[in-house]
């Protein structure tokens, strides 16, 4: 796992670091290693805004959260990661497990009865 930080007009400082780690590793549980990621940490008059680019075995996940507390941000970006990133492998399972029984398929069904027609 590597985490990249960019402050553009903040001063960085080792609780802003803490806090986006501390909380990236929530997200980097549901995630396949290597993990990459980029977080962008500004603010502009009195948003604090946060942009997060994270690429994990082939998938690229983005979010962007702004409110007036960078922590707040920090916070709130981070659950944002989190759901997609939940969803993306739930939906991936979810795949993986569907197309497995012959009922499903269609196909057999029409094939058994064009044999049934045959006899």
């Amino acid at each position: 796992m590597h985490l990249d930080l960019t402050y553009r007009n903040i001063q960085a400082t080792d609780a802003l670091k803490d806090r986006a780690e501390r909380k990236f590793r929530k997200v980097s549980k549901h995630l396949r290693e290597p993990i990459e990621a980029h977080l962008v940490l500004r603010v502009e008059k009195h948003r604090h805004m946060a942009e997060a680019t994270v690429a994990a075995s082939g998938d690229v996940f983005k979010a962007h959260e702004e409110s007036a507390d960078m922590y707040t941000t920090i916070d709130g970006l981070m659950n944002k990661l989190e759901r997609v990133v939940r969803r993306h492998r739930e939906r991936k399972i979810d795949r993986a497990h569907s197309g497995s029984g012959d009922a499903s398929d269609g196909f057999s069904a029409l094939k058994s009865e064009a044999d049934e027609n045959e006899a």
